[in-house]
Order: C-alpha cells, then sequence, then structure tokens
C-alpha cells in the first residue's frame, strides 16, 4: 500500500509582560533566534543581519539524538504583527507563524505550525508531531522567560528599542 504525505497543525500562544516592540526585535534579532528554539544546535547562519522577508536561516536541528541540516527561509514579515518561518530542507516541512500584538498585561504571542511528512517519512507524524508539539510549548516557555527577566542580549542595532546595540542614524536602514 503506498503511503501518502501528512500533516499535522499546532498552536501554541503565550502572554509576555513585555512591550510589543521588544518582543519584535527580538523575534528578528538573529542572534536570539538559537536562544529560544531547543530543537536548534549549534551556530546559526543568516543572509541577512536582521531577519527580514527573503532571509535565509541555516542551522543543525535537533529530534532526539538526531541531528539534521535545516534552512529556513523568511516567508513573510508584517511589521509590528507577525514573523513567518517555512523550511527548504529538514526532517520535516514546516511552517511556523509567530504572531504578537498588544494586550492587556503585556503582549500575546502566537506560534502557528503547519507541518508536513513526505510520504517517506509519514511513518514518523507520530513522533515527530509530539517532539515538535512539546518543543514549541517549551519555546514559548523560554520566549517568556528570557524577555521577562532580560536574560538575553541583541547582537544587531534597532530603532525598535532602546537597548544596545542601538541604531543611531537619523534614517534607520528598511530592515527594522
Amino acid at each position: 500500500m503506498a503511503r501518502r504525505s501528512t500533516t499535522f497543525r499546532l498552536s501554541h500562544s503565550t502572554l509576555v509582560a513585555a512591550e510589543p516592540s521588544l518582543v519584535e526585535r527580538f523575534v528578528l534579532d538573529p542572534g536570539c533566534f538559537a536562544a529560544w528554539r531547543r530543537g536548534v544546535r549549534g551556530e546559526v547562519q543568516t543572509s541577512t543581519p536582521v531577519l527580514q522577508l527573503g532571509t535565509s536561516i541555516e542551522f543543525l536541528g535537533g529530534f532526539g539524538p538526531l541531528r539534521f541540516p535545516y534552512v529556513t527561509i523568511v516567508s513573510d514579515h508584517v511589521p509590528g504583527e507577525l514573523l513567518a518561518l517555512r523550511t527548504t530542507r529538514g526532517l520535516v516541512d514546516l511552517d511556523v507563524v509567530t504572531r504578537w500584538r498588544a494586550v492587556d498585561g503585556g503582549t500575546l504571542v502566537e506560534a502557528h505550525l503547519d507541518g508536513r511528512c513526505t510520504a517517506a517519512k509519514a511513518r514518523l507524524l507520530p513522533f515527530v508531531r509530539a517532539a515538535i508539539d512539546r518543543d514549541n510549548q517549551l519555546d514559548l516557555a523560554t520566549f517568556k522567560r528570557l524577555l521577562e527577566t532580560g536574560d538575553f542580549r541583541f547582537t544587531v542595532p534597532s530603532h525598535l528599542t532602546p537597548h544596545p546595540p542601538r541604531c543611531t542614524l537619523e534614517n534607520p536602514p528598511d530592515f527594522v
């Protein structure tokens, strides 16, 4: 019997006691990319200094003791609202949309993940889905903890927040 590709959808959210501009800057800073994602192993390489539409992100992804090279592309970015990432190489095909918006008490951060296992990997779906579901929940908990404790460091200048490094140009570059 021929196997078919299988898909899954996951959604999680958290309330972060931080301003939306701080959340956005954290999401867009490549140096913060691996800090809150459990599945990222080793060094993260990006094609642009700040995550923006078309940026390529390369890293080793982990699934248990296994390591897989991942290439992810920023497929959408709406300033002040969302960042979407789509894998082009990895164990499974993933489309992850991170949304944020101001609410009473801080910023609501939502992560929506659509995944697809090819026919050849369809038998892995229960394990992959469970691992990604767990990791996504833990990622958001880490995201919240880092932003609320300030236990992180921005790596690129920005005008979104006063945190260093700060963009001091009168007319900042197009990227946020």
